[in-house]
């Protein structure tokens, strides 16, 4: 009886004590409303500490925003199926937080969440209290929320969330067709965006993550492949594989020698112009170009020949004539055979000879369109046409003549003659 007397008394001291440290110094109502730290149908509620009032009501704002979010976690069902099965099956407490968590990551982001301001609250109450550390405000907010609201959240999450697997399966579907390292680098973005945003057991996830590292290799893979190497210009092209790709990003061009004068993109080609008055003969004249990617470099180098396109030839031994039909004085159906040397690798096409006999008439071998494939030693054969004259049209009488061989190139068209002089002979007659 003693003890039970005691006890009553010391609890009775003890909230004395509680109240007595405990002060509320100002309020924004005379006596408490009855909603306050209660619980009350179509309503959160919900209250916030701190030593200013302005920072107590925006805290107890967020936490009006945490429980609503909180609501829309607890009763979602998403879109995905695999969602759905793990929710009835599995009970792994690991699995529900984390789904819990990434569920109000999202649900932040629906319009209505963001829409929560003071202007909505119902109902409001603050007090000032006078406590052992000091003065504190209390702010308690009544903010109106009803299960129609719940449910269209709900219904909002979910379109949400079914946007975002169609949002990756269209990125996903992108990957094998996209011909533009910008958009492969923008695509990995996104992905990348979309694998933060989904939990670690989600599917998605991982399908994002194979996506992610597939663009990844293809942009480590870029290659520059040659489309035509020509003395002044080359034209290159971007690969992945087989497939040729595009970029808005200029290469980067430079020269041991030569003057780059333009770089231009020509559909889905880039275009190098440049000038090679300054370059010296050296077979390791080049091109470099370099193409920066979101992985590294593709680069190649083109070399060129300054002489690529010069044509130069000259008759390297002595001209044969032999053969032919013999009609006594004459002979006609002569095989002429001229030994010629090309300095330059460009091919040309022989078009006319002329031979000249001291002051006897020339012998002209016309409309012959023979070619030659450039650089080295080559026999040019054809059939004198006329008849000649033994006597006169003979080694014995003219062991050196003149004449001009005339020829082009294959390349330009560019016309040349080689011109001889005193230029051996020998006949068979």
């Amino acid at each position: 009886m003693l003890f039970a007397l005691m006890f009553s008394l010391t609890v009775a001291t003890v909230n004395e004590c509680q109240a007595q440290k405990r002060k509320v110094k100002e309020s924004s109502e005379r006596k408490q409303p009855a909603w306050v730290n209660g619980l009350e149908k179509g309503y959160v509620i919900a209250v916030a500490s701190s030593t200013g009032l302005e920072d107590a009501q925006q805290k107890c704002l967020a936490k009006v925003k945490e429980q609503i979010i909180s609501s829309v976690a607890e009763n979602i069902q998403t879109s995905s199926e695999y969602f759905r099965s793990e929710q009835t099956q599995n009970n792994n407490s690991q699995y529900a937080e984390s789904f819990q968590t990434a569920t109000k990551t999202r649900a932040a982001d629906i319009p209505y969440i963001k829409g929560i301001s003071l202007t909505n609250v119902e109902a409001f109450y603050w007090e000032q209290v006078e406590e052992p550390a000091g003065l504190k405000y209390y702010y308690h907010m009544k903010y109106p929320f009803s299960q129609a609201q719940l449910k269209m959240l709900i219904m909002e999450f979910e379109k949400a969330d079914r946007a975002l697997t169609e949002q990756l399966e269209g990125l996903l579907a992108k990957i094998d067709v996209m011909e533009s390292l910008e958009e492969m680098s923008q695509t990995e973005k996104e992905l990348k965006a979309l694998s933060e945003g989904f939990i670690d057991v989600d599917p998605r996830r991982d399908k994002a993550n194979v996506g992610i590292a597939k663009l990844k290799d293809m942009m480590k893979n870029v290659s520059v492949e040659t489309i035509n190497n020509t003395l002044g210009e080359v034209r290159m092209s971007l690969r992945i594989g087989d497939r040729v790709v595009t970029t808005s990003r200029k290469p980067k061009i430079r020269s041991n020698c030569a003057k780059i004068t333009d770089v231009r993109s020509k559909g889905r080609e880039w275009v190098v112009s440049y000038t090679y008055d300054e370059c010296y003969e050296d077979p390791d004249n080049s091109i470099v170009a370099e193409f920066l990617t979101a992985y590294g470099k593709a680069s190649s180098t083109f070399y060129f020949n300054i002489n690529a396109e010069k044509i130069d030839i000259f008759v390297n031994n002595a001209i044969n004539l032999s053969g032919g039909n013999d009609l006594g004085t004459e002979i006609a159906g002569v095989n002429c055979n001229i030994p010629l040397t090309s300095k330059y690798s460009t091919p040309f096409i022989i078009e006319k000879v002329i031979l000249n006999f001291g002051n006897e008439a020339p012998v002209i071998i016309d409309n012959l369109n023979q070619e030659f494939s450039g650089e080295g030693k080559h026999d040019l054969k054809l059939q004198i046409d006329q008849a000649l004259a033994k006597d006169v049209y003979a080694a014995k009488k003219y062991p050196m003549i003149k004449g001009t061989i005339h020829y082009k190139s294959v390349k330009t068209g560019e016309k040349s003659i080689y011109k001889m002089y005193n230029q051996d002979i020998t006949t068979s007659w």
